[in-house]
């Protein structure tokens, strides 16, 4: 009897390890599918203009994220075994996700404030090996006036949540442009003080005044960007500056690709000088939220 268990949970094992075909869950679709925020709110007698940016996750092509599929499938297989054994329950799920991760970001981008819907996807092993998938929907409020952090399934807002969307921000100042930079540090090496060090800080840059680096070129979703080279942590982004304004929102520009290391999020729709409805800005004031001032933690 012993022989003929050890031979099933041995051949549970390999179908659970087996390659399974693509499919996402009820959960991965849902949130695969999700719609654009501001396609619910329709037309308004007074819109506003934004960039608007839908980017999602390219990591159906990502080694590490397959690899994460596969530990999750070998962690399953393990679990059966171990729970089996130690008499505990134990239900595997039929099949597994397509992505361990999933992200749609929806990104609204005026002149003074920006704000980000995401919805995202990732799943965990329960103790009785099965799979406890969720789903997260929520949204993130930035200008100079600080920021409003939003949960659209709890509808609980916190930080800088005023009642107009941060509509009265100051625009965040510019980074000084290749030709300010070059004419400062000239300035600064003309003073016989400071040539040393700043001879020293081009030497750690690489570029001498005037020499910037031919940054690369890429057609995202119909619009041209430039690509910010990534930082030595490997985060980097393509930026693009078409529109009739430029936003100031941490690289100033429209982000059409975020890139981590070697993966990346990626525009699949993009349009700028859009005219939206302002409530696009302020969805903590739609009823039932819970707001709460950072200032009162």
């Amino acid at each position: 009897m012993n022989h003929v268990r050890s031979r099933a949970c041995a051949a549970l094992i390999l179908t659970l390890a087996a390659p399974l075909a693509p499919a996402m869950t009820a959960v991965e679709r849902q949130v695969d599918a999700a719609s654009a925020p501001h396609s619910a709110l329709g037309r308004t007698a007074k819109p506003i203009t934004v960039h608007y940016v839908h980017r999602k996750d390219e990591y159906a092509n990502s080694p590490r994220f397959r690899s994460l599929r596969e530990t999750i499938k070998h962690a399953v297989a393990v679990c059966v075994e171990g729970n089996r054994r130690l008499g505990r329950p134990a239900h595997p799920p039929a099949a597994f996700p397509d992505q361990t991760l999933r992200v749609n970001n929806f990104d609204y981008s005026a002149p003074n404030r920006n704000i980000v819907y995401s919805v995202s996807y990732d799943v965990q092993m329960a103790e009785d090996c099965s799979l406890i998938e969720s789903e997260r929907r929520g949204a993130v409020l930035t200008s100079t006036k600080g920021e409003c952090r939003i949960d659209l399934v709890a509808k609980k807002a916190e930080g800088e949540c005023d009642a107009t969307g941060h509509a009265n921000a100051a625009p965040r100042p510019r980074a000084p442009t290749r030709a300010q930079y070059d004419a400062t540090t000239a300035a600064l090496a003309a003073d016989p003080r400071l040539a040393e060090r700043m001879n020293a800080v081009r030497q750690l840059t690489g570029l001498a005044p005037g020499a910037a680096a031919a940054a690369e070129r890429q057609t995202i979703a119909g619009h041209v960007c430039e690509v910010v080279q990534p930082t030595p942590g490997g985060a980097g982004a393509c930026v693009s500056k078409e529109g009739s304004f430029i936003p100031a929102a941490g690289t100033e520009g429209v982000v059409l690709m975020e890139i981590f290391g070697k993966d990346k999020i990626k525009a699949v729709d993009a349009k700028f000088d859009m005219p939206v409805d302002p409530a696009i800005f302020t969805p903590y004031l739609s009823g039932g939220y819970t707001i709460t001032s950072g200032r009162d933690q």
